[in-house]
């Protein structure tokens, strides 16, 4: 029996979905620009890892090439934007923040870890108290509040203040913002989410369930039950639940894949993709390879986040990004902006084993290390020979 999509069928679907076929704009990148990137991903994730620059500025450039990364802070500071526990943390069109209704309810039920529930339950005139002098002062940071600041875990720490306002936030009692800097600055969400979002009726769990996995497959192109699930962490159980229930009413449709074990799902009325990809480097917490099961079945891509593996372990680098080219993910750099000295430096480059160009790889790809430069504002890119694909790449710098 055929398949309904063969392997490139699958990939172009998917790329097409996360926006990396049409070309990159000639004109100055503007709002509207960056709005349509957000609205074609549904979200952005965002990262404190700054190796190249702060994680969600690359999936805009990824898409924009070189823009003002003002104009995402502009967004955010007008209330387009939101944050919120979406995807872990993440930037969210503010029309879709009623939809995660039910999650922040999940909170105030006390529905998370034991510890976080001990803590909670502890603390609660604490939490009262820096709820109403937020309500008083208006946005404030963590680093507002003089305390002593103790270790609570291996990567970072948070004192009572900080975790009292991150508690708050969770359960949609305040909304933070970013500005230029990373830290945020917490407010009521009353104050943050403009009045014509906040006014939007709430809908139950179920309904909300059904449009985020709706919306999902539109994101992804075509998907499993589980990467539909993930894109916004929804439980698995109730995403097969639902997904089913999508197909019966026509929202979605069941589709075979070549090479996948498990169905895929499509958004009903879909159509192939014909474009080829853009060729572009992408973040780690790119949606492309936000799944790694994913980006393995779809694009024969194995990774694997190697910040905090041991160096002697590392397999391919530090802060390691995917390079997307003819419809694939045909090689992978790990870089570093070295602001100090003004270089992008490549510690090692590698390509995919089932590449049958990697001449032509390399050359693309060292013309979007110089896109990814001029975007850094450096001077200067620095091709060190390691990895299989470093001497190719390398003769484009010499």
């Amino acid at each position: 029996m055929p398949h309904d999509l063969n392997t490139l069928a699958a990939r172009r679907l998917a790329l097409a979905a996360h926006g990396v076929v049409d070309a990159r704009p000639t004109a100055k990148i503007n709002r509207g620009h960056v709005r349509k990137v957000v609205d074609k991903l549904g979200l952005l994730q965002i990262d404190s890892v700054n190796v190249v620059c702060r994680s969600h500025y690359l999936p805009l450039y990824a898409r924009l090439g070189p823009y003002d990364t003002d104009l995402l802070h502009r967004l955010a500071s007008d209330g387009e934007l939101v944050e919120g526990w979406i995807h872990e943390a993440t930037f969210l069109p503010a029309r879709y923040h009623h939809l995660f209704d039910w999650r922040r309810s999940d909170a105030k039920d006390l529905e998370v870890r034991p510890k976080t529930k001990q803590w909670v339950r502890e603390n609660q005139d604490f939490i009262a108290k820096v709820l109403d002098r937020v309500r008083e002062q208006g946005a404030i940071a963590a680093s507002d509040f003089e305390e002593k600041i103790v270790k609570r875990g291996p990567w970072w720490s948070w004192g009572d203040a900080k975790m009292a306002l991150e508690w708050l936030f969770r359960t949609g009692d305040l909304g933070a913002i970013r500005a230029g800097q990373f830290e945020r600055k917490y407010d009521l969400m009353e104050r943050v989410l403009p009045s014509e979002f906040a006014d939007i009726a709430i809908p139950s769990r179920d309904e909300a369930h059904r449009t985020l996995l709706t919306m999902a497959a539109g994101h992804l192109g075509v998907a499993t039950v589980e990467e539909l699930g993930d894109y916004h962490r929804l439980q698995i159980g109730e995403t097969r639940r639902h997904v089913k229930d999508l197909v019966t009413d026509g929202v979605l449709q069941q589709v075979s894949v070549q090479g996948w074990g498990t169905p895929g799902y499509v958004s009903a009325g879909w159509s192939r993709a014909r474009k080829d990809s853009i060729s572009t480097l992408i973040s780690p917490f790119d949606p492309i390879t936000w799944h790694r099961d994913r980006a393995e079945r779809i694009f024969g891509f194995h990774y694997r986040i190697e910040i905090y593996v041991p160096k002697p372990k590392r397999v391919y680098g530090y802060y390691v990004l995917p390079f997307v080219h003819r419809n694939g993910i045909l090689a992978r750099v790990d870089v570093k902006n070295d602001r100090q000295d003004s270089v992008l430096r490549v510690f090692s480059s590698w390509g995919e084993s089932h590449d049958d160009d990697p001449a032509d790889t390399a050359a693309a790809l060292a013309g979007e290390l110089r896109q990814l430069a001029q975007f850094l504002g450096t001077d200067d890119i620095d091709v060190q020979n390691k990895g299989d694909l470093a001497p190719q790449l390398a003769r484009h710098f010499t």
